[in-house]
C-alpha cells in the first residue's frame, strides 16, 4: 500500500511539471538522480541562456521520467529498504520463530527441573544404595558408595507363608483328631520309593515346602524372611526362585543317590543353595571392598544358619535315619554356587562402565549379565536337575543298582 501511494504521488508531480513546461515554452530535463530511502525528488529543470529548447520533445522526456521513477520504486520494493510489506512479513516470521524457540527452551528447562526434583525426592525417600524398589535393607546394610540395583522381595515371604500354612494345617488336623497330623507333609515330602517306583517326580520339588520338626521349621522360615529376602532383593525375583527350587531339587536328588534315608525334606537344601549364590555374588563383585559392613553381616548370617542346619543333620531320628542330611545341604550349596557363577548372580565389575554419578555423588551399578543370559542359565539348570534325577531313577529302578556303588 505504501509503495502504490508513493508511486501515485510521484506520477502526479511529474504531470504537473510537464504541464508547466509546456506553458513556459521550455521542456524539463530528465531527473539527475533519485535517492533510495527518501522517496523521489523533484526533477531538476535546466534551460539554456537564450531560452532555446535543447532536449527531446516533452512527451519523450515525461515518459523517461516515469520509467526511471518506476524502476527506482521496483528496486526499493525488491530490496525491502522502504516501508514495503516484504520486509515487515519477514521480520514478523522471524520474531514468531524466535518466540516459539524461546518457549520450547523454557518448556524443556521446566521439564528437566521437574525430573531432577522428582529424582531427588525419590532418593531422599529411599535408603542408601537402593535404586529399583522401595525395599529397605533391615538386615544387611547396602553400599554407601554405589547404588546397587535391587527389587522388592515377594517370593521369599510367600514361600515362608506356604511353610507356615502347611505346618499350621497339619497341626490343626492333629489337634482336631482328624488325622495323625502329617497328611499334608506325607503328600509333599520326598520319598525314594514314591519317586523311583511310583513316578511321583514332583516330590523332588514340593519337598522344599515342608519342614521336619519345630526347630527345622523355625530355622528355615527365619532364614527365608531375613537372608532369603535380602538374596531376592539382590539377585532378582526369578533368579532367586530358580536358585531356591533347583538347589532344593538337587539336594533331594543327592540325598536319594548317596544317603540311605528313604525320607527327605529339602527346604534347608534350597536355603543352602541361596547362601551359595549370595557368596558367589559377593566374590564376583569384590563386595568387601565397597560394602564391607554388608558383606560381613551377610557372611555371619549364612554361617549362623549353616551351623544350625548342620546340627539338625547330625541328629538322627528314632529309627537312626537322617531326614535332614549333610549330603542334601552340600549338593544344594554347590548347585546354588554354580548357578550364581553361571549368571544368576549379578555381575557389576566387568564388561560395562558405571553410569554417570547422580546428584548425591554415588554411582549406579548395572548388572552386565542381565537379559536373556539369565533365562538360559535357569533353563539349563532345570535341565541338569532333570537329567540327574533320570540317572538316579534309572540306576535304582531299571538296573537295581544303588547309586552309592557307582558314585
Amino acid at each position: 500500500m505504501a509503495s502504490r501511494s508513493l508511486r501515485a504521488r510521484v506520477c502526479a508531480r511529474a504531470r504537473r511539471v510537464d504541464a508547466r513546461g509546456r506553458r513556459g515554452g521550455r521542456v524539463a530535463r530528465a531527473p539527475t538522480r533519485a535517492r533510495a530511502g527518501d522517496g523521489a525528488r523533484e526533477t531538476v529543470r535546466a534551460a539554456d541562456d537564450d531560452g532555446a529548447v535543447e532536449d527531446a520533445p516533452s512527451t519523450t522526456t515525461t515518459t523517461g521520467t516515469l520509467d526511471a521513477l518506476a524502476s527506482v520504486l521496483r528496486d526499493r520494493a525488491d530490496d525491502g529498504d522502504g516501508d514495503g510489506a516484504p520486509t515487515t512479513a519477514r521480520d514478523a516470521r522471524e520474531a514468531s520463530a524466535s518466540r516459539a524457540s524461546a518457549r520450547a527452551d523454557a518448556d524443556a528447562a521446566a521439564k528437566a527441573r521437574d525430573a531432577n526434583a522428582a529424582e531427588a525426592s525419590r532418593r531422599r525417600a529411599t535408603p542408601e544404595g537402593v535404586t529399583d524398589a522401595s525395599w529397605r535393607p533391615y538386615w544387611s546394610p547396602l553400599s554407601t558408595v554405589y547404588n546397587v540395583p535391587t527389587v522388592e522381595p515377594r517370593v521369599a515371604y510367600f514361600i515362608a507363608f506356604v511353610h507356615c500354612a502347611a505346618f499350621a494345617t497339619d497341626l490343626a488336623l492333629l489337634r482336631s483328631g482328624t488325622s495323625n497330623g502329617g497328611d499334608l507333609f506325607i503328600r509333599l515330602a520326598l520319598f525314594d520309593d514314591a519317586v523311583v517306583y511310583g513316578s511321583q517326580w514332583m516330590r523332588t520339588f514340593t519337598a522344599c515346602l515342608v519342614d521336619f520338626g519345630l526347630l527345622h521349621f523355625a530355622l528355615v522360615n527365619v532364614g527365608l524372611v531375613t537372608i532369603g529376602a535380602e538374596a531376592e532383593a539382590l539377585l532378582g525375583t526369578r533368579p532367586f526362585l530358580a536358585v531356591y527350587a533347583l538347589s532344593a531339587a538337587m539336594g533331594g536328588i543327592g540325598s536319594m543317590a548317596l544317603d540311605a534315608t528313604t525320607l527327605h525334606v529339602t527346604s534347608s537344601d534350597g536355603l543352602m543353595g541361596v547362601f551359595g549364590a549370595l557368596l558367589l555374588y559377593s566374590a564376583l563383585n569384590v563386595e568387601n571392598e565397597w560394602n564391607l559392613r554388608g558383606f560381613t553381616v551377610r557372611l555371619l548370617y549364612c554361617g549362623f544358619f549353616s551351623v544350625g542346619f548342620q546340627y539338625l543333620a547330625s541328629v538322627p531320628t528314632e529309627d537312626g535315619t537322617h531326614v535332614v542330611n549333610s549330603v542334601g545341604h552340600l549338593w544344594g550349596f554347590l548347585a546354588g554356587a554354580a548357578m550364581g557363577y553361571a549368571g544368576l548372580a549379578p555381575l557389576f565389575t566387568s564388561g560395562k562402565k558405571f553410569s554417570k554419578p547422580p546428584n548425591d555423588g554415588r554411582k549406579n551399578l548395572e548388572d552386565v549379565g542381565a537379559g536373556p543370559r539369565k533365562t538360559f542359565v535357569m533353563l539349563g539348570s532345570a535341565s541338569t536337575a532333570l537329567v540327574a534325577l533320570c540317572v538316579v531313577v534309572l540306576l535304582k529302578r531299571t538296573l537295581d543298582v544303588d547309586p552309592r556303588d557307582v558314585f
